[in-house]
């Protein structure tokens, strides 16, 4: 699988990345053997990016992951991990907080992105994934789309606090770039003004139906020297399963309007026999600035299809032919 190297760290990193919220039990159920056989099978097929976060299954991501990377080389490993939460254990037969995960581990997620917060998540995510430091440290979802009112005094708190232990965990070495991982680009662009950070991770706004991001904003990482992660290339799934296959849109039923919009991308892929999931996954690495596309990888048969997405030849023609009818901005292509 061809790597791409991150602007600032010069670490290199897989052009695919699996995402491992699946194994963390994200809308269903997994068992732990389930979950190594997984990180197994990505690694054979060359996958050598893995990214969770405690909020996973309240841990469970982490622990599996953690345990399934153990006997892999750790200087083939590109591992990234996010803060911006603490886990609690829940008090005697309080109720699981599953957070869209099925059988969470027992703990209670509290949001907390100051200095000391920032530092404890950071350790205690270490102990979970077994590991002594991280390739890339996101601040966890510093949006709007999770916080709604509350992101202004969040993320300023995190900008005058959280970010300078980030920064010193950089300094320090034990961690190689930081950055937000968050489901609007725009929090990002924010951040710029603010901070020093190194790298994005972007969910759902970097795709075939939500590409504003293009409009400036890869422009300005490219002369900052900021490296972008497109994580969720398919919209939470109805770019990989199509306008007929009832695939959800950003976690919920698609409107109208974006089926009409599938429809016509499916229109262009049959002209030109390119699957929509293959340009779904492969066009935000049309930019240098993205450095990987993260999927949820929970199966072997899954892994080998995405795999299968991100090999598959696309003519330049194809993306022109997106271009000319505007659905993606003009973008060099090769």
């Amino acid at each position: 699988m061809k790597t791409r190297v991150m602007d600032r760290s010069g670490t290199p990193i897989t052009e695919l990345g699996f995402g491992a919220a699946g194994i963390g039990n994200l809308f269903r159920s997994a068992t732990n053997t389930e979950a190594q056989a997984a990180v197994n099978a990505a690694w054979s097929q060359g996958v050598r990016y893995y990214d969770t976060a405690p909020h996973y299954g309240a841990g469970l991501s982490e622990r599996r992951l953690g345990l399934a990377l153990h006997e892999k080389p750790r200087d083939e490993l590109f591992l990234s991990t996010k803060v911006g939460r603490l886990l609690r254990p829940l008090e005697k037969n309080a109720p699981l907080e599953d957070a869209g995960f099925v059988g969470a581990a027992p703990f209670k997620r509290h949001y907390d992105y100051t200095y000391d917060g920032v530092m404890r998540a950071f350790e205690d995510s270490l102990q979970r994934l077994g590991v002594t430091d991280i390739d890339m440290l996101l601040m966890h979802d510093l949006d709007v789309f999770t916080q709604g009112d509350k992101l202004s005094g969040l993320f300023r708190t995190a900008m005058e606090s959280g970010f300078r232990a980030m920064s010193e965990l950089r300094d320090q070495g034990v961690v190689k770039a930081i950055g937000l991982g968050v489901n609007e680009w725009q929090a990002c662009d924010r951040a710029l003004d603010e901070a020093d950070f190194d790298c994005f991770m972007v969910a759902n706004c970097f795709t075939l139906l939500e590409n504003g991001i293009t409009e400036n904003f890869t422009a300005r990482c490219s002369q900052k020297e900021v490296s972008l992660i497109a994580a969720a290339p398919f919209n939470s799934g109805i770019l990989a399963k199509g306008a007929a296959g009832a695939g959800h849109y950003f976690y919920d039923a698609a409107p109208p309007e974006v089926i009409d919009k599938v429809i016509g991308l499916e229109k262009v892929c049959s002209e030109y026999g390119v699957p929509l999931p293959a340009a779904a996954i492969q066009f935000p690495l049309l930019y240098p600035c993205v450095k990987s596309v993260v999927i949820g990888m929970t199966s072997d048969a899954r892994i080998q299809q995405n795999v299968g997405w991100y090999e598959h030849a696309i003519p330049a023609e194809f993306w022109q032919a997106l271009m000319d009818r505007n659905y993606i901005r003009p973008v060099t292509i090769g």
